[in-house]
């Protein structure tokens, strides 16, 4: 039964270590940042819509939106749908 235990301890350390080390956003703070830099949003409406544009896109594609070098229009047309979206769903309490 002992052996149980520390079997599942190892597991939950190794999943505990991947979450943390390789499936943390690096760029979830500073979307959050910059939203709350506008002066017009809550803390709150600035994590939703962090967390929404998060759910829509990956770190290295919001990292993109963030430096403003997306060229293609369909994916800045994208991006905008996105956010309108989420600041509108993010705008009720």
């Amino acid at each position: 039964m002992g052996k149980v235990f520390l079997w599942i301890a190892a597991v939950l350390l190794v999943v505990f270590t991947v979450k943390t080390q390789y499936l943390t956003s690096t760029t979830w703070t500073p979307f959050k940042e910059g939203c709350m830099a506008g002066g017009t949003a809550t803390e709150a409406q600035c994590s939703c819509l962090s967390d929404y544009v998060h759910k829509n896109f990956s770190d290295k594609d919001v990292e993109r939106i963030m430096q403003g070098t997306i060229t293609d229009p369909a994916v800045q047309r994208k991006v905008e749908e996105t956010v309108r979206v989420g600041a509108r769903a993010c705008k009720a309490p």
